[in-house]
């Protein structure tokens, strides 16, 4: 290899140092060319300045849902969304259409992906639809249709979604499942929820929770998904059969743990996964309700029958 002579390395290295006018640079974003001071300030109470438009702020706040930086995705992207839609209710209905399907469209991108940052996005997604399907039960924006459409959704992202990982030092939290366990929740206590979707919602919990590979949850999933549970079991048209048929399979897991010694490990982490969604739920089941519903009874009691025979 034939070496430059030191002046002309050195020429080299201050031409490549000066910006060159054809080599495009990435822009700034134009949510945070504003400045977070802006938006931090927008998040508290969502007092919008002269001139701008509510719903093109709390669009642009969406558009840093997929950030690395937790300010930009935590604090803007979904505390703009919850001063603005769900505290101030600002957005008009067909605002609000708009941006649940955007949300909803977010959920598939990237897909199957793990060990990315891909997941912020559809992870920070699920948890702003949550802010919109709980605006739903007190003022209803989404016709029969787009309900459904936003139910479905939600249960095929909790289905689809590889990247499992709770909080992670470079980008802080993830929580793809909690997220999602909240929006089902939400979407639970709808008036448009129905038996069928009842079953539905607690075999997704439960297929989320020992599907093959999944590893052993350790920041709270169990619990997001118990009060998704409990959202079901309060509803006044719970369909009391559902829980015999769902908690047999609690049972019928435990046993083929201990069908080899030592147990498969895949079956052992899907159990532990199955016991602490099961105690959870039985520990919301029991906290007090000053308006508890026959449903919530008679499926804590069902439960902590379960977990009798399950106990190790």
């Amino acid at each position: 290899m034939r070496l430059l002579r030191p002046r002309a390395a050195g020429l080299i290295l201050v031409a490549l140092a000066i910006p060159n006018p054809l080599v495009a640079v990435a822009p700034i974003p134009a949510a945070e060319a504003r400045g977070k001071s802006f938006w931090l300030a927008l998040a508290k109470g969502c007092t919008v300045p002269s001139g701008e438009s509510a719903f093109d702020l709390v669009s642009e706040a969406i558009g840093l849902l997929g950030s690395t930086d937790t300010e930009w995705r935590d604090d803007v992207g979904y505390g703009v969304v919850a001063a603005c839609v769900y505290q101030k209710k600002v957005p008009k209905p067909e605002e609000r259409r708009a941006l649940v399907a955007r949300l909803s469209a977010n959920l598939r991108r990237g897909i199957g992906e793990s060990g990315t940052d891909s997941v912020l996005l559809r992870s920070f997604s699920a948890l702003d639809l949550s802010i919109f399907a709980a605006l739903e039960n007190e003022d209803p924006a989404l016709d029969e249709p787009s309900y459904r459409r936003l139910l479905d959704d939600a249960l095929a992202y909790l289905r689809d979604e590889r990247d499992l990982r709770g909080l992670e030092p470079r980008v802080g939290w993830i929580h793809a499942t909690a997220h999602t366990a909240d929006l089902l929740k939400f979407l639970a206590r709808d008036r448009r929820f129905t038996p069928a979707d009842q079953a539905r919602l607690m075999d997704a919990a439960w297929a989320k929770m020992t599907a093959p590979g999944t590893p052993v949850f350790t920041h709270a999933e169990d619990e997001r998904l118990a009060a998704a549970l409990l959202a079901v079991v309060r509803r006044p048209d719970f369909d009391p059969a559902i829980p015999g048929r769902w908690l047999a399979g609690f049972v019928a897991l435990e046993k083929r743990v201990w069908e080899k010694a030592p147990p498969d490990r895949a079956i052992l982490d899907a159990s532990q996964n199955a016991r602490n969604l099961l105690r959870s739920f039985y520990v919301l089941l029991s906290l007090p309700d000053p308006t508890p519903t026959t449903g919530q009874a008679a499926a804590r009691e069902k439960v902590l029958v379960t977990l009798q025979q399950i106990r190790r």
